[in-house]
C-alpha cells in the first residue's frame, strides 16, 4: 500500500490512470467508514489530493466563484474571501467539530455524497457545478445531479473533482443556511435548509431553495414552483412554500428522528429561513 501525495494536477492524473488509488482529499468520512470495509485498507493505494496546488486556489471571474476542490471547511468559513456565500460559510462552520472542520475538504463533502452533507445544500441552492479533469478531458455538472443517491455520484473512472463553481448572481446577496440536530452542530443534521433571495422594498424579485437530510440526497423545486416564492412574503405564502417543500421531501426514519418529523421540520425551517431574509430586502 502507498499512501501517494502528488503536487500538480498532471502529476494526480497520471497517479490516477497508472495505479488506480483511492482518492482522498480529507478523509473524515471515507477512513472512517473504510475501518469496516477490510478490503478497502489493504493492498490499496491511496491518492492525498490536499496538497494540488491547483486545486487549492479560489478565484473570483466575471461569472461567478471558483473554489478549489481542497478547500477546507475552516478556510470557507475562516476568510473573508467567502463573504460573499454567507450560506456556504454558515454550513462550513458546523460540519462537526473544529478538528473535522480543518481536514473536511468541499469537493470531499459533494464526493461523500451524504443526504445530510451540510456544505453541500448551499451548492445546490447556488446552482452550483462540478468541474470535474480526466484523461479524456474536463466537464462540468450541475452538483444537483452529480449526486445520484446516497454515496453514489456521477464521478467516472479516472476523474478528479477540480473544484466547485458559484454563479455570479449567487453572490453577495441575502442568504441563509439552517440545520437541526440534536446536538449542537456535532451530529448529523436531521433537516437543513439553504435558501437565497433576490429583491428590495419587501419584494422578492427570485428565490431558490435547497433542502438536505430529507431525501435521498439534496433537493430543489423546480422553476415554475419557485415562482412561488416571487413578490410579498406574507404568512399565507409562506405557509403555501412550507407546505410544497414538506411534499416534496421524502425523509426516512432512523435513530435520529422519524420521516414524519423530518417532514414537518422542513415546512419550519422553510418559513423560518425566509422570516429571517424577509427584513434584508
Amino acid at each position: 500500500m502507498a499512501w501517494l501525495q502528488p503536487r500538480s494536477l498532471t502529476e494526480a492524473l497520471e497517479q490516477l490512470q497508472e495505479r488506480k488509488p483511492r482518492i482522498a482529499c480529507g478523509g473524515t468520512d471515507l477512513f472512517v467508514n473504510g475501518q469496516r470495509r477490510e478490503s478497502e485498507r489493504t493492498g490499496m493505494d491511496w491518492l492525498d489530493l490536499r496538497n494540488v496546488a491547483e486545486l487549492r486556489e479560489v478565484s473570483r471571474h466575471e461569472d461567478g466563484l471558483e473554489i478549489g476542490a481542497a478547500v477546507t471547511a475552516a478556510e470557507i468559513w475562516g476568510s473573508d474571501t467567502f463573504s460573499i456565500v454567507p450560506a456556504l460559510q454558515q454550513a462550513a462552520q458546523i460540519v462537526g467539530g473544529w478538528q473535522i472542520q480543518n481536514r473536511a475538504s468541499l469537493a470531499g463533502n459533494v464526493a461523500n455524497a451524504s443526504p445530510a452533507a451540510d456544505m453541500v445544500v448551499p451548492l445546490v441552492a447556488y446552482r452550483a457545478e462540478v468541474r470535474l479533469a480526466g484523461a479524456d478531458g474536463s466537464r462540468s455538472v450541475p452538483v444537483e445531479e452529480f449526486i445520484t443517491g446516497p454515496k453514489q455520484t456521477g464521478l467516472r473512472k479516472g476523474e478528479i473533482i477540480t473544484s466547485l463553481f458559484i454563479p455570479e448572481r449567487m453572490l453577495g446577496i441575502p442568504q441563509i443556511f439552517l440545520r437541526y440536530d440534536q446536538r449542537a452542530a456535532t451530529d448529523i443534521s436531521i433537516v437543513s435548509v439553504a435558501l437565497v433571495l433576490q429583491g428590495s422594498a419587501g419584494q422578492v424579485e427570485w428565490a431558490t431553495a435547497a433542502i438536505g437530510a430529507a431525501a435521498p440526497k439534496p433537493f430543489t423545486l423546480n422553476a415554475e414552483e419557485e415562482h412561488l416564492w416571487n413578490g410579498e412574503l406574507n404568512e399565507d405564502k409562506l405557509e403555501q412554500l412550507g407546505d410544497l417543500y414538506s411534499r416534496r421531501s421524502s425523509p426516512i426514519t432512523d435513530i435520529r428522528a422519524s420521516a414524519e418529523y423530518r417532514r414537518s421540520l422542513v415546512g419550519t425551517h422553510i418559513k423560518r429561513a425566509a422570516r429571517l431574509l424577509a427584513g434584508n430586502l
